[in-house]
């Protein structure tokens, strides 16, 4: 692939994702594309990433694109 000469080799992440066993209560709370939160106020629309402590989602209420950090109750 061409985006790995960028790079300089074939075997380094491009995009690394969190550990799928902190989504667990205390952890990462869930989220889904097309999820809505607040009483549908917000709907999901991608994600943008993630931290030891958060992930943070692009959503859009009925004016606003926004972006949203859900935090973990405890370390992640």
């Amino acid at each position: 692939m061409e985006v790995y000469k960028l790079y300089g080799t074939s075997n380094l992440l491009l995009f690394k994702e969190e550990n799928v066993l902190n989504y667990r209560p205390g952890g990462y709370h869930p989220v889904v594309l097309g999820d809505t939160l607040k009483d549908g106020r917000y709907k999901i629309h991608h994600k943008l990433g993630y931290g030891g402590f958060s992930t943070v989602w692009v959503a859009r209420d009925s004016k606003y694109v926004v972006a949203l950090l859900i935090i973990c109750f405890q370390l992640c």
